[in-house]
């Protein structure tokens, strides 16, 4: 394994951690004030500051021109379906627990996963579906089964 691989896989296994982490604090600051869409408001508002003060201090101008270029539904669409993400975590975590929102969302996005890859949708390198695949999927499905049951 490569050096830049290495870090990579780092980097995702960094990324998921996280994404496990901010939905239970999302959906305790939900359930706290009683409002699923505030706290997903919350969440995008300091999500936005940050992520607007690092693009002003490190991307040109003409990187964010290139908007006008790209098909609308392109940088539309990533949007709704992150607030859906969001929202829904946060609905959901109080309700479900941690635990069963995050096994039945890594069942979810494994399987779309694996089709996308599978056909190289969305600028995705093409990785066709093999055994090892599918019973890896399947042993997701399973975990998510056995989890969300007891």
């Amino acid at each position: 394994m490569s050096g830049s691989t290495a870090l990579y896989l780092a980097l995702a296994i960094l990324s998921g951690a996280l994404g496990a982490i901010h939905v239970p604090i999302n959906g305790a600051l939900g359930a706290r004030i009683q409002s699923t869409f505030v706290a997903t408001l919350t969440f995008y508002g300091v999500a936005f500051l940050i992520t607007a003060c690092i693009t002003a201090l490190t991307t040109e101008r003409e990187t964010i021109r290139q908007l006008a270029s790209v098909p609308v539904w392109l940088w539309i669409v990533p949007g709704v379906i992150s607030v859906a993400v969001v929202a829904s975590g946060t609905f959901l975590m109080p309700r479900l627990g941690a635990v069963n929102v995050f096994v039945v969302t890594v069942f979810a996005q494994t399987v779309v996963r694996v089709i996308i890859s599978h056909f190289g949708w969305l600028a995705s390198p093409v990785d066709p579906i093999s055994a090892p695949k599918l019973a890896g999927a399947a042993m997701v499905a399973i975990g998510a089964v056995l989890v969300v049951r007891s």
